[in-house]
C-alpha cells in the first residue's frame, strides 16, 4: 500500500484561511493596542488614589503595611487583626506626642477611619503588653 500524497489546499481555500489569520492578529493587536492605551492613566489614577490610604495587617509579632510612604493630609487608614491574639494600634510621629489610637481588635475585625498625618516619619506598634518589644512595630513615611 503506498501513502496518500499530502494534498495540498486550493489556491482560493488557502487564501481564505490568511485573511481569515490575518484579521484576526489584527483585531488581537488592535484590543492590544486600546487597553495598553488606556492603562497608564487609569494606573496613575490608582496609584495617586492609593497613595492617601493604608492598610495595617496585624499578626502575631509584626504588622505589615500596605506601603511605605503616604502622602500627607488625609489619609483613609485600615488595621485588620487577621491574627489569633487581640492588637491594637498606634501611630506617633517622631518628635512629636501626638498619637493616632486604633483601638483593639479581636481576631478576623477591621477598623478603619481617615485620619489627617502631616509630613514626617511615623512608628506604628501595637501597645499591648510585649507585642512591640516582640517585632509588632513598622516604620512609615508621610510626604
Amino acid at each position: 500500500m503506498t501513502p496518500e500524497p499530502h494534498r495540498r489546499k486550493r489556491p482560493a481555500a488557502l487564501a481564505r484561511s490568511t485573511a481569515l489569520m490575518l484579521a484576526a492578529a489584527a483585531l488581537a493587536a488592535a484590543a492590544l493596542a486600546s487597553a495598553s492605551a488606556g492603562r497608564p492613566r487609569s494606573q496613575a489614577r490608582v496609584r495617586a488614589s492609593a497613595a492617601g490610604h493604608l492598610q495595617v495587617i496585624e499578626v502575631e509579632y509584626r504588622l505589615m503595611l500596605s506601603r511605605g510612604v503616604v502622602r500627607a493630609g488625609a489619609v483613609g487608614l485600615e488595621a485588620i487583626d487577621r491574627g489569633s491574639d487581640p492588637h491594637d494600634l498606634r501611630l506617633r510621629r517622631l518628635g512629636s506626642n501626638h498619637e493616632v489610637i486604633v483601638p483593639q481588635l479581636n481576631p478576623g475585625q477591621r477598623w478603619d477611619a481617615t485620619v489627617r498625618l502631616p509630613p514626617g516619619t511615623y512608628r506604628l506598634w501595637c501597645s499591648l503588653p510585649e507585642h512591640a518589644r516582640l517585632g509588632m512595630s513598622a516604620t512609615l513615611r508621610v510626604r
